[in-house]
């Protein structure tokens, strides 16, 4: 009597590949929920005019290594327009309000979002104090869950 058993990979049926990939896009819409997707500038100001907005002040701030060093051809993933931060999520641009400020601490929220950007440090002063680079922390967090990006900002001010 000669029995064939076949191999299968425990993922290999049908079903649970279905059931595999039905899991995996839950997790994955749930994360991706968190993520921040690159927005630029333009976007964020058109965003802030709708609203009847004058642009005063102003930082887009771009990915960053763990030195603070810009990303090589990285697009923003907050900008910062007077007292409004704009970010993107799941393809939508997201308008968070101020709520407290101090010298190195800015909070936003909207929506149940927050984000608090850190000033690390500030540097590369424009003649005038007007504007200048930084290091920014941005902790951001949706349904209770943080992601933390470092970030590089130039020129951030007028």
């Amino acid at each position: 009597m000669i029995i064939n058993f076949k191999y299968r990979r425990p993922f290999h049926h049908p079903a649970r590949q279905v059931l595999l990939f039905v899991l995996s896009c839950g997790y994955l819409v749930g994360c991706s929920a968190l993520e921040l997707e690159p927005i630029t500038y333009q976007e964020a100001l058109t965003r802030y005019q709708e609203t009847g907005g004058i642009e005063n002040y102003r930082c887009a701030l771009v990915p960053a290594d763990d030195h603070y060093r810009a990303i090589r051809d990285a697009l923003p993933i907050a900008v910062e327009i007077d007292e409004m931060l704009f970010v993107k999520t799941a393809g939508t641009v997201q308008q968070l309000q101020q709520t407290d400020m101090s010298e190195t601490h800015t909070g936003y929220a909207a929506d149940g979002m927050t984000a608090t950007l850190t000033i690390v440090r500030q540097f590369n002063y424009s003649e005038y104090n007007e504007s200048g680079d930084r290091h920014v922390d941005l902790a951001f967090v949706l349904q209770g869950k943080t992601a933390i990006h470092k970030t590089f900002g130039a020129a951030c001010g007028l």
